[in-house]
């Protein structure tokens, strides 16, 4: 079974924008938008996801299909039975399609920075990181800290099931995956 099978999941919550090469710069309260190599996860990825995002004021479901490999991350996210966001990376180039009512809010800079902490080993988060922030794993829950502060914690509910907390902008995001050849074909 994959490692924290989250992911991009957090995608559908991220935020998609346009195309980037280079890694945004979080503001001092934000955390870090990593952008790890392809490679550097180490297995091949192929799920399907169904998200539930928790928000003030807002829940919202979401399915989300997630390919990685060495060269590539791509993701599709599909709400209310449309496709609402692709985003492909490959290690150098961050490319997103949005259909015209997905949310500007979304970033896919954020989405694939959130499903890197979900998925990617310890390590190589941990090397990606700014002065001042760190990333540890203990059994089933990875937490990312800045100062000692906890801003993200993830923690794995079940073999299949991940919930991702990010505390400084207070959502929450249930990601239930199983692996796409499972997924039966809908109508």
């Amino acid at each position: 079974m994959q490692r924290l099978i989250a992911i991009v999941a957090l995608g559908a919550l991220g935020a998609l924008g346009a195309c980037a090469s280079a890694p945004p710069r979080a503001s001092a309260h934000e955390a870090p938008q990593l952008r790890l190599a392809p490679a550097l996860l180490g297995h091949p990825v192929d799920l399907q996801q169904h998200l539930t995002l928790q928000a003030p004021g807002h829940d919202q479901q979401l399915d989300v299909l997630l390919e990685a490999d060495a060269q590539h991350v791509q993701l599709g996210v599909v709400a209310m039975g449309q496709v609402a966001a692709r985003l492909a990376w490959d290690g150098t180039t961050l490319t997103e399609e949005r259909a015209p009512w997905w949310p500007q809010a979304v970033s896919g800079a954020r989405i694939l920075s959130d499903l890197q902490l979900t998925l990617w080993p310890v390590a190589a988060i941990q090397a990606a990181l700014p002065a001042g922030w760190t990333f540890a794993e203990a059994g089933d829950v990875r937490t990312l800290r800045q100062d000692g502060d906890v801003v993200t914690v993830i923690t794995r509910t079940a073999p299949q099931v991940v919930e991702l907390e990010q505390r400084r902008e207070h959502f929450k995001l249930k990601i239930e995956s199983r692996a796409a050849s499972d997924a039966t074909p809908g109508p």
